[in-house]
């Protein structure tokens, strides 16, 4: 229900299609790679060996394409710029301890409230429209979530019956 409240929210097709969406497409593949990859490393690795690994690996990969297009950002945006960096970096903690914590299954859904949340702050912030397709598609998030966390946990047992 997570995944359909997000694509309503979204709407992919209404309008045209343009590069940007592959682009979208192109980075919830690789983040879904990611959760997997950390959900594997909690139980070996440390959360900060985790984290700084990826930010070795995003800076790296980030510097190509920023070779081609980079300018050097005006002095007054280095607060913000920082403020991204810690704040991407302190999110990125928290869903790595998330994982090592509790299934996959159940931190990943809880992301899905990204997007609401987005919503919400646009709404609350820019004055930015809230329609009935960004609503239904949050209940449709929170329905899931729900019902996500109400499912009984399957023993060992019944694991190995299925």
């Amino acid at each position: 229900l997570g995944l359909i409240g997000v694509v309503i929210i979204v709407r992919p097709g209404v309008g045209s299609v343009d590069p940007g969406h592959l682009v979208v497409l192109g980075a919830a593949a690789c983040f879904g790679i990611s959760v997997v990859t950390i959900k594997s490393l909690t139980r070996t690795d440390s959360v900060v060996r985790i984290i700084c690994w990826m930010l070795i690996i995003q800076s790296v990969v980030g510097l190509i394409p920023a070779l081609y297009t980079w300018r050097n950002p005006p002095l007054e945006l280095w607060p913000w710029i920082v403020l991204i960096a810690f704040t991407g970096m302190s999110s990125h903690f928290c869903m790595a301890r998330a994982l090592g914590h509790a299934d996959a299954t159940i931190v990943s859904p809880m992301d899905f409230l990204r997007v609401p949340l987005s919503a919400l702050i646009g709404w609350l912030l820019y004055s930015e429209q809230i329609d009935v397709f960004t609503a239904g598609g949050a209940l449709l998030i929170l329905m899931g979530n729900l019902l996500n966390l109400q499912r009984r946990p399957m023993k060992p047992a019944e694991v190995a019956a299925s």
